[in-house]
């Protein structure tokens, strides 16, 4: 799974701030999605987030989600990762659903792969009927003194007939070993294509300090990509993963890194940080909307799916 991080700014700007690692906008600040434009001709603030480094998936992920809309002619187009935390619940992170800065769901028709290696084809798909977002999620306005919550539950039209994922007791402390899943860019340089199989990659979540510079908040873990590896475009919203009792467990998803996919941390969300949310959400119940402050203009990150075209 590679990670395309970006800056905003020209392409080697010093300035670092918050990139989507989504197949959406260009160079966001610090999310992981899929972007569809290289790097270099990027818009200003776009997240991409691809593994970088990695390898194909070496085991079974039945759980493992391909969020895809109908994009110019292709009706699957992959935007983000994301995994079956309930038979017709989906967990992927808030930038992939959203535009900045405020909070509107884009009516684009999204649906789910789930349970295939191959985003193409294979495992089980379902349409998406609702979708919430973490009530605190402002696009980063206030971090990292308040909690980025880069988080959105996804409602399926039906219930799907596979193994979903068990969140992780705790959260993922520093020296944890994790491993990261992704159909993201796997080019060093944030160029297309896309990998058609599931790839993944091991690494290790080090302290938040390390992740300082991408506003990391409470409810967030930094991952090392050891300076080379790493997520990347059209990882965003991907499974960071512990081994619990023998069985992979959700302790993140993917948001946020630098404009170079690799060649820095990464911040994930904290997964069981938000187990409360998750529940209450999947089961209905209301959830209070806290008083945020919402940014007045585009804080950067650029439209989510302005890129959309460049990456195949």
């Amino acid at each position: 799974m590679k990670t395309v991080l970006s800056e905003v700014g020209s392409p080697r700007s010093s300035r670092k701030t918050l990139h989507r690692l989504a197949l959406a906008g260009g160079t966001l600040v610090t999310a992981l999605a899929t972007v569809a434009v290289a790097p270099s001709s990027a818009a200003a603030g776009d997240v991409q987030p691809n593994i970088i480094g990695g390898h194909a998936a070496s085991e079974p992920y039945p759980w493992m989600v391909s969020l895809q809309i109908n994009w110019k002619g292709d009706p699957d187009f992959h935007t983000c990762g994301g995994v079956l935390l309930f038979r017709d619940q989906v967990v992927t992170n808030a930038h992939c659903v959203t535009n900045p800065p405020g909070q509107t769901v884009p009516e684009l028709g999204w649906h789910v792969r789930v349970g295939s290696h191959n985003r193409n084809s294979g495992g089980q798909t379902a349409g998406v009927s609702k979708i919430t977002v973490h009530p605190e999620w402002a696009w980063g306005a206030g971090a990292p003194e308040k909690r980025v919550a880069d988080l959105a539950l996804l409602k399926l039209d039906r219930k799907l007939d596979l193994q979903t994922i068990e969140l992780a007791a705790k959260p993922a402390r520093p020296g944890d070993k994790v491993r990261l899943l992704g159909w993201g860019v796997t080019e060093p340089d944030g160029s297309g294509p896309l990998p058609s199989m599931l790839q993944e990659l091991d690494t290790t979540v080090v302290p938040a300090a390390k992740c300082a510079a991408w506003a990391i908040s409470g409810g967030e873990i930094c991952t090392n990509p050891n300076g080379t590896d790493g997520p990347c475009a059209g990882d965003s919203g991907g499974p960071a993963l512990k081994k619990e009792d023998g069985r992979w467990k959700l302790v993140g998803g993917t948001s946020r890194g630098s404009e170079w996919c690799g060649t820095d941390t990464g911040v994930y969300t904290s997964s069981p940080e938000y187990r409360q949310w998750m529940y209450d959400t999947a089961r209905g119940v209301p959830v209070p909307i806290p008083a945020l402050p919402v940014p007045s203009k585009d804080p950067g990150y650029g439209l989510p799916f302005e890129r959309l075209g460049g990456v195949k």
